[in-house]
């Protein structure tokens, strides 16, 4: 808004005014500039509302509501609240960082804006068990990596690759991850920026379920080589909708 002001008050500045009628002077481009900032203030005030249905498990403030994976990952990994959004990173470098949320999740959708420093492997974990056995939404933002996939963590093995994911992927600025999993097996749906990347159904493994029908939501930062440079990975705006 304040570079669209700036703009505003150029246009205003360099127009010429014009007669409106008795003891009425206007300059031509007032009304389409106020026009213009209305709409977008209106855009701007709508995209920090809850959406419908939905509930805030990020406060914008605090992790309140969420901690470290310690039963898994120990304390390593570093995560804190800067600007917004919550923010992981390898710590010390080399180790992986994990976030889970205090509360256990069946069935549901969850809504949340992300975005990473270049390169940097991270992802969106459902129904994570304590061994870290989940269904990942991969945000693989390296060479080679993949956005909008499926893996197995604890089960070793993509269950639906999607090469195509990084066509959809903001290189700058914040990317809206929407993802549902449900029933059991898991039918998981997931979009990036409103686009679908992935409608999977998952099978038995030797007559049992892959993953129990219950985990927690867990943000990650992977250890190893794939952040060679201990880049970030960034979260705000997560909303769940239980179903």
């Amino acid at each position: 808004m304040y570079y669209l002001t700036i703009i505003v008050e150029n246009m205003l500045l360099n127009s010429k005014s014009i007669h409106m009628g008795k003891g009425c002077h206007m300059k031509p481009t007032v009304l389409c500039c106020l026009a213009m900032v209305l709409v977008l203030s209106s855009v701007s005030c709508s995209n920090n509302d809850t959406p419908e249905g939905f509930t805030p498990i990020f406060d914008g403030k605090t992790l309140n509501g969420w901690r470290k994976f310690t039963e898994y990952n120990g304390d390593d990994g570093k995560w804190q609240v800067e600007n917004g959004a919550i923010t992981g990173v390898q710590w010390p470098l080399g180790k992986g960082a994990y976030l889970v949320t205090d509360k256990s999740y069946s069935d549901y959708e969850i809504i949340a804006e992300m975005k990473a420093d270049y390169p940097t492997d991270t992802g969106l974990f459902l129904r994570t068990q304590p061994n870290i056995l989940s269904y990942q939404v991969t945000i693989d933002y390296r060479p080679g990596g993949e956005l909008g996939a499926i893996y197995c963590p604890g089960g070793g093995a993509f269950l639906k690759h999607n090469t195509e994911g990084e066509k959809l992927w903001k290189k700058e600025g914040w990317n809206t991850v929407r993802a549902r999993i449900e029933g059991q097996p898991a039918h998981i749906t997931v979009w990036i920026n409103g686009t679908q990347t992935m409608d999977f159904t998952d099978t038995m493994v030797d007559g049992k379920y892959r993953v129990p029908e219950s985990g927690l939501i867990c943000l990650q930062v992977h250890p190893g080589e794939n952040n060679p440079k201990g880049d970030k990975v960034y979260f705000k705006n997560i909303y769940i909708k239980e179903l």
